[in-house]
């Protein structure tokens, strides 16, 4: 086992170091070109233009990007009422933009925004759901080297002993799990005035409505958008053919990510925290969430 994580582990540091350079870059152009007001076709022209907008509003790695494709001239979000950036992503991303200046810039968004939001006609949202714990990893391998770069700065143990279980302990010690957590209550609640968890959610379904003021929502269980080909169309009013790709094989970290997925066990205790947390009893079945714990449990 050690010898398969020292391989695995200089592997990691080989491709963390290629591509640091290059995602860096990508970040500072990124930054560029996603202000308020500078993000694809505008927010703000889309949310002028019409009177019943479309928003693909919800926590980062869920699976949103097919939907996103499928169904034009809709404003894509992940945050938009939390201005912190540093509980959003990896602190070491975050001073790339620019904190004091972004702050300004995030706080005049969500003015402005929710604002015009509740002035609209019918404000249709679609917000993915994912189990915290697999979403959470995700979100770790997507920023890998800047949660690196973290656990780094605050360990100076791990630049001298270069130890195998480094990727588990910058998991586990440096990223937000509560993010997916508080997600619907921060966003969700706090613009729309809708709690999810006073709704009970359809399982067999997988997927629930609900209403408040001008706002309409729609929540679907990213594991179960594939079966329910014409919900979609159905909350919007109108025929969509959401395509699915599968992007997961061509990411950089891909074999890495399978390697984790593979080799991690969850402490016990973060199991429990994840899996019995409101989230997940809510949008999940009691045997769904035992089936999980199972899943996470197993020794590799």
């Amino acid at each position: 086992m050690s010898r398969y994580l020292n391989k695995y582990n200089t592997r990691y540091r080989l491709l963390a170091c290629l591509s640091l350079k290059q995602k860096l870059r990508k970040e500072r152009l990124y930054m560029s070109r996603n202000t308020p007001t500078n993000q694809h076709a505008s927010w703000y022209q889309i949310l002028k233009s019409q009177e019943r907008p479309v928003l693909i509003y919800q926590m980062g790695k869920v699976g949103s990007s097919a939907l996103e494709k499928s169904i034009p001239n809709s404003i894509h979000l992940h945050d938009l009422m939390a201005i912190d950036a540093n509980k959003q992503i990896s602190p070491v991303r975050a001073k790339l933009h620019q904190p004091n200046k972004h702050y300004v810039k995030r706080l005049l968004k969500r003015s402005v925004m929710s604002h015009m939001l509740k002035r609209k006609q019918d404000v249709r949202i679609i917000s993915l759901v994912r189990e915290p714990i697999g979403r959470n990893i995700s979100m770790f391998f997507q920023s890998l080297p800047f949660w690196m770069a973290e656990k780094y700065l605050n360990d100076d143990s791990a630049i001298r002993s270069e130890r195998p279980q480094l990727l588990q302990e910058a998991f586990e010690e440096h990223m937000n799990h509560h993010y997916p957590l508080e997600w619907f209550d921060n966003e969700i609640k706090t613009l729309t005035g809708i709690d999810v968890f006073n709704k009970p959610f359809d399982h067999e379904a997988g997927c629930q409505t609900y209403q408040q003021g001008n706002f309409s929502l729609l929540v679907i269980r990213s594991d179960k958008l594939k079966q329910s080909p014409a919900t979609v169309g159905d909350f919007l009013g109108y025929p969509v053919d959401v395509v699915h790709d599968n992007q997961s094989n061509n990411k950089w970290y891909s074999s890495l990510i399978n390697d984790f997925k593979n080799s991690y066990q969850p402490k016990p205790e973060f199991i429990e925290e994840m899996l019995s947390s409101k989230l997940t009893t809510h949008f999940f079945t009691s045997s769904e969430i035992s089936e999980l714990k199972q899943k996470y449990q197993m020794a590799h």
